[in-house]
């Protein structure tokens, strides 16, 4: 099992990723930042008297009301690009057995004020105790189109891995990210058969800065790095960039304000542990008024004899005696001896939720409890007849589900 706890690294540069599909013209209400690149201009007008007469207006605007005198120009400034980011690792707990595939799950939040795109690395930054590799690691990413929070926006888009500083393509990037826009990363890993349980994989996403095909107010290099603006402030002109970020995992190299920003995810190896046994007891046996006619719901009466038309009842339990693990795609078959008569089959949660449904599995609603229904299937005959399965069931971690089959001694 696959344990992945997502360390809680916030990043503000990050692993994640966007494809803008019709993107640009979104409202994104939670991101109010003024847009790189605008514009901000400011004027001002001064009155005043002289032994009480009005004197001319004196004003800087280009547009001065009549009568006035222009002094000077408006005030002017360039709102500079803040490339800033969040990432958060969104599944802190993630169990699955070995010979499966474990997903980290991120999520990125655009928090500077434009566009941006980015490039993905990973590192592996195995330490301590019992380690292990993942193979096979795939970057898969969607962005929130619909702005509601959830990966309901169509498929995930693999990306490629691509070393920090590589030369621009667009092969090796995102999409556009607006400012304000939501991002939904899985990072893949399969976990080989017989990996030891409590040995753990420390993956490292590092997400690098790109710039988009189109800034919101300027021409771009897509695909190139972003870089920060060296040298004196420009008050005027094109947006300058302004790294944001801080410095996240030092051993994956991502510094302070250098336009990379890490998280680290753990995959730690669980499996369940199963405890299964099955019971038979006499529940009533037939009095000299008559046959058993209760069977299914009799109480169990002290000192009853297996005797010919006496009710038994089979008691299978399961229990899930691991740490987190649960037990998936549970199936369980039962066929009963020629020398009974089926009664009543049900399932019973021993603990809070006993056997639930299996979501992974399409198309039905579990636990799905299979037992004959009719006269021919209850005449047992210990292969064919008198089957009962339960099946589209999950045992949690610390829980344990029964099932209870009421019968007659023929």
């Amino acid at each position: 099992m696959k344990l992945i706890k997502a360390r809680e690294h916030l990043s503000r540069f990050g692993l994640a990723v966007a494809v803008c599909f019709g993107l640009a013209g979104a409202a994104h209400a939670a991101n109010s930042l003024t847009e790189a690149g605008s514009s901000v201009t400011n004027t001002f007008e001064l009155s005043y008297s002289v032994s009480g007469t009005p004197q001319p207006v004196i004003t800087n605007s280009n547009t001065p009301p009549s009568g006035a005198v222009q002094q000077g120009t408006p005030t002017e400034f360039t709102v500079d690009r803040k490339v800033d980011f969040i990432v958060t690792a969104t599944n802190s707990t993630l169990t699955t057995p070995p010979d499966t595939d474990a997903t980290l799950l991120f999520e990125v939040l655009n928090e500077g004020n434009d566009t941006s795109a980015y490039s993905f690395s990973i590192a592996d930054l195995d330490s301590g105790g019992t380690t292990f590799d993942a193979s096979s690691v795939i970057v898969r990413y969607m962005i929130d189109a619909n702005d509601n929070g959830t990966a309901d926006d169509g498929s995930f888009v693999v990306i490629g891995e691509t070393a920090i500083g590589a030369g621009s393509g667009s092969a090796i990037v995102t999409g556009d990210v607006p400012k304000g826009v939501l991002v939904f990363v899985q990072v893949q890993g399969t976990v080989a058969a017989g990996i030891a349980d409590d040995s753990t994989d420390d993956i490292t996403l590092i997400a690098e800065a790109r710039d988009p095909t189109a800034f919101l107010n300027e021409a771009s290099s897509p695909a190139a790095v972003t870089a920060a603006s060296g040298g004196a402030n420009n008050l005027t002109g094109a947006a300058q960039n302004v790294l944001a970020d801080g410095t996240g995992v030092a051993a994956a190299g991502d510094g302070d304000a250098d336009g990379l920003f890490a998280a680290t995810g753990i995959i730690e190896v669980s499996s369940p542990d199963l405890e299964a046994e099955k019971t038979v007891s006499v529940i009533k046996e037939p009095g000299i008024s008559g046959p058993v006619t209760d069977c299914d719901t009799a109480t169990a009466e002290a000192n009853a004899k297996a005797v010919p038309g006496a009710c038994v009842e089979y008691v299978i339990e399961v229990r899930n005696t691991g740490d987190t693990e649960s037990a998936t795609n549970l199936v369980i078959d039962d066929i009963l001896p020629a020398e009974v008569t089926f009664v009543d089959a049900s399932l019973v949660a021993v603990t809070t939720n006993g056997f639930q449904d299996d979501t992974s599995i399409v198309g039905t609603t579990g636990p799905i409890l299979t037992a004959p229904t009719n006269a021919t299937e209850s005449n047992c005959n210990g292969t064919t007849t008198c089957i009962i399965q339960l099946s589209d069931a999950v045992l949690a971690a610390g829980e344990t589900g029964q099932i209870i089959i009421r019968a007659e001694i023929k």
